[in-house]
């Protein structure tokens, strides 16, 4: 399930370990997905099923994004226009050719500083590489803007930028995010109610663990199996430390547990080639989670039902590792 924070992380310590005899011309076959996962050869990625990409797995530059908003000072409650361009950090030139991830180019991320306010949206290419989208803001403040995507050739990207909105007049410090853990683990949203239970109960830095969410029908109560699939997946999650510093975006886990392993090829619940729109899922739905450094975290999860798009916010602690 990991998608870019922990994994970035782990790449960036193998990439300096091995520093010599790898750089930022080095190339191997990558899951879009599993960035820690390469290959000398293509293929599929045997995880989650998704052809491999030829990238640059060991480059851990940042490229160049210039970020801008028409109009120059975004107005709450008025819609703006938030306008990207990406450059690579070796030429400077515009980069116009991105690899798909989880069914899209450019996944874009807002979060308020207070992390109240999310949301997940994507936009749309420009003929001059420009990435452009509209916004409307929901109230003055300080928000992150937070681009997620792979670079044709290059190396996964997840760069943040601020927007101030005119009329604030907060404390950056003040109106940073406070999180409390959640004591209850069922919300509802709409037609969805979810349950959520970890595996360990205590997460724990360094050590991968499980969330899992049990979806049930609001009015009925019934456990749900007509969940749709979104973005390649019977959901979709985001977790941001509560410093907004680490983050995971992922997918959740697709390999089926089979009674007797012996070795052989991966079952997916959703089998590579699958016709998407026609698949349908539930009630159980889990997530594989490696966190970077203690504190709280806060996840947006996101399932789609009924052509409705519903968001879950958790929040969790996590403990450092045992001695």
């Amino acid at each position: 399930m990991v998608r870019r924070g922990a994994v970035l992380l782990l790449a960036i310590l193998v990439a300096t370990a091995i520093v010599g005899t790898q750089d930022e011309d080095t190339t191997a076959w990558v899951c879009p997905m599993h960035s820690d996962y390469t290959a000398d050869v293509s293929g599929t990625c045997p995880r989650c099923g998704m052809a491999l990409v030829h990238a640059s797995p060991f480059d851990v530059r940042d490229y160049d994004l210039d970020f801008r908003t028409v109009p120059a000072v975004v107005k709450a409650g008025e819609k703006a226009a938030l306008r990207f361009r990406v450059m690579h950090p070796g030429t400077g030139e515009v980069v116009k050719k991105f690899e798909v991830v989880h069914e899209r180019q450019y996944h874009l991320f807002l979060i308020s500083q207070n992390m109240e306010y999310f949301q997940h949206i994507h936009p749309r290419e420009q003929a001059d590489g420009t990435w452009t989208i509209d916004v409307t803001l929901p109230k003055p403040g300080y928000y992150k803007v937070l681009s997620d995507l792979l670079p044709s050739g290059g190396s996964s990207q997840f760069i943040a930028r601020p927007l101030v909105t005119a009329g604030y007049r907060g404390d950056l410090v003040a109106d940073s995010a406070h999180l409390t853990p959640d004591r209850v683990a069922t919300k509802i949203d709409g037609d969805i109610t979810a349950t959520v239970s970890s595996d360990p109960q205590q997460f724990a830095v360094g050590q991968y663990g499980h969330i899992t969410y049990h979806l049930t029908d609001t009015k009925s109560g019934l456990p749900i199996t007509d969940l749709q699939t979104y973005l390649g997946a019977f959901g979709h999650t985001l977790i941001m430390s509560e410093d907004m510093a680490e983050y995971v975006h992922s997918h959740p886990l697709d390999i089926i547990a089979q009674p007797d392993d012996d070795g052989g090829p991966p079952v997916f619940l959703i089998p590579p080639g699958a016709d998407l729109e026609k698949l349908r899922g539930g009630p159980d739905v889990t997530f594989e989670g490696l966190m970077p450094k203690p504190g709280r975290y806060r996840a947006w999860t996101q399932f789609r039902r009924h052509d409705t798009l519903h968001t879950f916010a958790f929040t969790f602690n996590v403990i450092a590792p045992a001695d």
